[in-house]
C-alpha cells in the first residue's frame, strides 16, 4: 500500500507519497469480486452487495418489483 512521509523545513511541510494511485486503490475496492448472487450466481462487487445485499441488480428487481 501506500507511505506517507513528511519531513520539516524552517516550519514548512512537505509531503512525499509512494505507492499505488489513488485510481488504483478505488477500482481494486469497487471491482473486487466480494461475493456471488444467491439467485443466479452471478459475482458481485463491494458496492453491489452494499446496493442490493445478497441478490444481484436484476435478481432484485425480480424479487421486490415483480
Amino acid at each position: 500500500m501506500a507511505t506517507n512521509k513528511k519531513s520539516t523545513k524552517k516550519g514548512k511541510v512537505s509531503v512525499s507519497y509512494r505507492g499505488a494511485s489513488m485510481l488504483d486503490v478505488v477500482r481494486y475496492v469497487h471491482e473486487e469480486t466480494v461475493r456471488h448472487c444467491e439467485y443466479c450466481g452471478r459475482p458481485m462487487t463491494r458496492s453491489d452487495v452494499n446496493d442490493h445485499g445478497s441478490l444481484c441488480e436484476d435478481c432484485y428487481m425480480r424479487e421486490y418489483y415483480g
